[in-house]
């Protein structure tokens, strides 16, 4: 199966949920608040971040409009920087026959295969932030971290 990557400024992208998608997910029990520290990211960390988490797409009828094949929280959270303008966003843009095969990778074996990664990633948040300490790296601040994660800085302690 064939994709095309393209990146495409975020202000300009015009995505709906693919009508299958938004069928699929609509029992997903899902807690996502704005994040208020997005804003204090450098406009670089936010654009790697976004690097990090392609959207999957499949065309529409009307050529600049495209169909997303898996929610994106990532996406949805950066659109409401002050800087937005400045960003892209990377999309993975499958054929219409690959439809069904995308959204079983990203609905169902994605998260199943990355599930145990995530047990411990408070503990492995935690673990990083002190390596980073000792290699004499900056980092963002625990409250920070806390804040995009959703969470209590008392997580990471």
């Amino acid at each position: 199966m064939l994709y095309k990557q393209k990146s495409i400024p975020l202000f300009k992208a015009k995505l709906k949920a693919h009508p299958i998608l938004n069928k699929l997910i609509e029992n997903d029990v899902l807690k996502l608040s704005p994040s208020l520290s997005i804003n204090k990211l450098p406009i670089q960390e936010i654009q790697t971040l976004l690097d990090l988490h392609p959207l999957p797409v499949t065309q529409t009828a009307n050529d600049d409009t495209y169909f997303a094949l898996a929610p994106s929280g990532v996406l949805e959270r950066f659109k409401a920087h002050p800087l937005h303008t400045e960003l892209n966003l990377k999309l993975l843009v499958y054929p219409s026959d690959a439809v069904e095969l995308v959204l079983r990778s990203t609905l169902l074996c994605d998260p199943a295969f990355t599930y145990s990664l995530k047990a411990n990633f408070n503990k492995n948040l935690r673990n990083r932030l002190t390596c980073f300490d000792e290699q004499g790296i900056s980092r963002p601040n625990k409250s920070l971290l806390a804040n995009l994660a959703n969470t209590s800085s008392l997580t990471f302690r």
